[in-house]
């Protein structure tokens, strides 16, 4: 049956950030006004990194049902895609869903409606006002290495706008990061050290926020610089916490939900024959803040200009847009949908998976939800460029408040072909918020795809819940696979697994569990773009205690060293034995100013044995570190392992 209202698809790689959050709110607010229905797609990167790890490609088989059948138009975010891949090969990618009706959202696409967000004034009007208004004479550039011209774009912007203030290109460092906070961070670390602690710049401009709040800490942490006084600090994207972190945080608003909003507005107006611009700017802002408010005592030379405003009350309370009741809901949300998949794991038959899953969506506060499950599971062990549906699949789990009478009527599991229809007609009235589109996948096996009602809900809710019914089904899909006889053969191989990685005096891992294992959350850090610390403790004492009080004292020694690094480390930090007198420590996420902390603590803890032990010697050791990601080697805990058992050889 044809739809009544015009459908339009939104494009987007992720859904758990605040752009694309920001970009659903404009749009959707624009299909409310025009009565327009609205699919959210989550497709992933259409060319992953070469360097990215896991499974993530797989999100991309979603957009086989990007088409004419479920949707009269789409809008992409194209500047998300062309970080990682060249503009011809993202244009070549468009033409393929040919004859949709699609716009562009903040990169210029030939012959496509574009909405581009144009930052030259504001970047131009915040340098100047770092020049004239604060004095700032030395600069520092926080940039990406990226394909996408924007991005470059943005460079050369600041540093011709540094040049019409009269800064010389001596006065100028450009680094390039990889968008994520680890990666400037140990950016600056390198310079700083390699410059012999010396670290003289007025200003750093960051090309984003997160990156900004790594030149920050590292300000404060490393450099003993403070933000304003010392060095002022910029970022880009005014994401919520700029405005309320301490000090809050100069930065360029976007206008990204207005982009989304005349994304939305273009696209509808294209579909009803109607002519468009080929090209629509949304002219950014800059917003000041305390991070840049270092000189107190200025002479106003700077003249504000409709492209910049002052935003100097935030941390007071005044005027914050993201509220501690908001926060905490989000909190709650992201937290309640993290532990669906200990809820809802458990053997059960695919046949009886779809009410489970049923049951604890509602439960979660969904109002409306489909879960399809193809007839037969597809493994793909390497990125592709398009899913090829199949033609079977089994409707297994479907609910909708707004079609309550509707929906109690369906009889479940409901075959059909998904080449036709993302759904039976008829399943879910798509009027309102509008749904997201997520493919169904564990590791390499794609099983299906969920629609999930966007509601009140965090963005990245819709995208953990897609994870937990994916472990439910891939699960289930085992289970009926016979799963207990390869459950045994499992358990007999970690028994053995176990033996081989397990220190036998302190139950901490030995030194081949932690090379494997350490490798494995490396990896994991790699791909969650997260740093961290690996640490290093050699105990001083440990020979003089066995020859003076015998063997047994010093693995009394050992067991209390280790029970003591067990007490300040988490549960998901890897602590091992690595040989006699030698324990490691791998934490990600730690930063060298809370790894300060912890040292002392356990520095006091082994003071405090020596009495409570009532021995006569004292536990002392000698500890060290290194940061991940490194320069030289990246996240090989081979490699960053070389600084503790060859130090000469570690540069």
């Amino acid at each position: 049956m044809k739809r009544t209202k015009i459908r339009i698809g939104f494009v987007a790689d992720y859904l758990n950030s605040e752009y694309s959050e920001c970009l659903v709110s404009g749009i959707t607010t624009c299909c409310k006004e025009r009565n327009v229905e609205l699919l959210i797609y989550q497709i992933g990167k259409i060319k992953p990194y070469i360097t990215a790890s896991g499974h993530d490609y797989q999100f991309l088989a979603i957009s086989s049902q990007i088409n004419e059948k479920n949707v009269d138009g789409m809008i992409i975010s194209s500047g998300t895609q062309l970080h990682g891949m060249s503009k011809s090969a993202y244009t070549s990618y468009l033409r393929s869903y040919k004859p949709l009706k699609i716009v562009s959202l903040a990169n210029e696409i030939p012959g496509i409606p574009s909405i581009v967000c144009d930052a030259k004034k504001s970047l131009e009007a915040m340098v100047a006002y770092l020049v004239k208004e604060q004095g700032c004479k030395k600069f520092g550039i926080m940039s990406v290495e990226s394909d996408s011209k924007e991005m470059n774009q943005r460079t050369d912007i600041i540093k011709e706008a540094l040049k019409k203030n009269n800064i010389s290109s001596s006065n100028i460092v450009l680094w390039k990061s990889n968008f994520h906070y680890a990666s400037a961070y140990g950016i600056l670390n390198d310079y700083y050290s390699k410059k012999k602690n010396r670290f003289n710049f007025d200003a750093i401009i960051a090309m984003n926020d997160d990156l900004a709040f790594a030149c920050m800490d590292f300000c404060a942490q490393r450099a003993n610089l403070r933000v304003p006084e010392d060095i002022v600090i910029t970022g880009f994207d005014d994401m919520q916490r700029a405005s309320f972190c301490t000090p809050s945080l100069t930065t360029i608003n976007q206008q990204v939900y207005y982009q989304g909003y005349a994304a939305a507005r273009t696209l509808i107006n294209q579909i009803n024959c109607e002519e468009v611009p080929e090209v629509q700017l949304i002219e950014a802002k800059a917003i000041l803040r305390e991070s840049t408010a270092k000189n107190k005592n200025s002479k106003k030379q700077f003249d504000p200009q409709d492209c910049i405003s002052f935003d100097l009350a935030q941390t007071e309370g005044a005027n914050n847009r993201f509220t501690v009741t908001e926060w905490f809901n989000k909190r709650q949300q992201v937290f309640q949908a993290a532990q669906m998949d200990a809820y809802i794991q458990d053997d059960l038959v695919l046949e009886k998976v779809g009410s489970r899953i049923t049951n604890q969506i509602s439960a979660f506060g969904i109002q409306a939800a489909a879960v399809v499950l193809y007839d037969q599971p597809a493994e793909f062990k390497k990125p592709f460029e398009y899913f090829n549906l199949p033609e079977k699949a089994r409707l297994v789990s479907c609910y909708d408040y707004a079609l309550k009478e509707k929906s109690s009527k369906l009889h479940l599991p409901l075959e059909f072909n998904p080449n036709e229809e993302i759904l039976p007609e008829g399943c879910l009235d798509f009027t309102g918020e509008g749904f997201v589109a997520i493919s169904l996948f564990r590791n390499a096996i794609q099983y299906g795809y969920i629609l999930l009602k966007r509601g009140n809900f965090d963005t990245s809710v819709y995208d953990l819940i897609a994870k937990a019914v994916s472990i439910q089904i891939d699960e289930s899909f085992e289970y009926s696979m016979h799963i207990k006889t390869k459950v045994a053969v499992t358990e007999g191989y970690n028994i053995i697994n176990e033996v081989t990685h397990i220190d036998y005096l302190t139950g901490l891992k030995n030194h081949k569990g932690f090379m494997e294992l350490g490798d494995t959350a490396l990896k994991y850090s790699e791909a969650m773009g997260q740093g961290g610390l690996i640490l290093y403790f050699d105990l001083k004492n440990l020979n003089k205690i066995n020859d003076e009080f015998g063997h047994a004292a010093g693995d009394l020694a050992i067991k209390t060293f280790a029970g003591i690094l067990k007490n300040h480390f988490r549960s998901n930090d890897i602590i091992a034995r690595l040989n006699g007198d030698k324990f490691a420590v791998i934490s990600p996420g730690l930063t060298i100013d809370n790894y300060k902390k912890i040292k002392s603590k356990i520095e006091d803890e082994c003071q405090e044995m020596k009495s409570k032990l009532l021995q006569p010697y004292a536990i002392a050791f000698k500890p060290d570190f290194v940061m991940f990601p490194s320069l030289k080697y990246g996240y090989s805990i081979k490699g960053l392992m070389e600084k503790f058992t060859s130090p000469a050889e570690y540069k």
